[in-house]
């Protein structure tokens, strides 16, 4: 689902699905959807292999291309040893400085973590959509009772509270989905300090 998708979903589940009196414009859907991409990023990240042609006499590699990169988990290099070799690395600036030099032939194997994206097609899988629905809603909804506050509305005076309440209630659901996903990633250690 792309963001256009994503946009109409939340929209139907917000009921605000009228285009020449929508009570949110496309701009505050698509940055509560944005939010919520983020986040889910954070908990279920896409997991990515790459490999990079280490340069000559250099314990840099150039991880810039690396796009949406969220964090680099190891590096694996010279690659295919029995055991693995995996290098001790920091990264700053697009570049990534390895413990041993390169030799411009041999790669290194860069595994990471990438952001999700819903442009120009979703990286989302299809069964944690609803996810992002969840918490979009959640949000847009807790805030709109912000704004109906001293505000004269058809749904008289309840309209903040009945607005706080059911996002509230999607916000939660959102965060405890959240929580189960996120508690099926295992911190790894791939080496100990000496």
């Amino acid at each position: 689902m792309d963001l256009a998708a994503m946009r109409a979903s939340v929209r139907e589940d917000l009921q605000d699905t009228d285009a020449a009196n929508y009570r949110w414009s496309n701009d505050e859907v698509d940055g509560a959807i944005e939010r919520v991409v983020r986040e889910f990023s954070l908990a279920c990240p896409i997991e990515v292999l790459t490999e990079i042609t280490s340069t000559a006499d250099s314990k840099e590699l150039d991880i810039s291309t690396l796009a949406d990169l969220l964090k680099v988990c190891s590096v694996e290099y010279p690659m295919d040893l029995e055991p693995r070799y995996l290098q001790r690395f920091e990264t700053w600036g697009g570049k990534l400085y390895m413990t041993d030099k390169g030799d411009g032939v041999k790669k290194a194997r860069i595994r990471w973590l990438e952001w999700h994206t819903l442009d120009g097609g979703s990286t989302i899988p299809e069964q944690y959509e609803e996810i992002i629905v969840l918490g979009a809603t959640g949000y847009l909804a807790t805030s709109a009772s912000v704004y109906t506050v001293d505000r004269a509305s058809i749904a008289g005076r309840h309209a903040t509270i009945n607005f706080l309440k059911w996002g509230q209630t999607r916000l939660d659901r959102y965060e405890k989905k959240l929580r189960q996903l996120g508690s099926r990633i295992i911190s790894k250690e791939l080496y100990v300090e000496d």
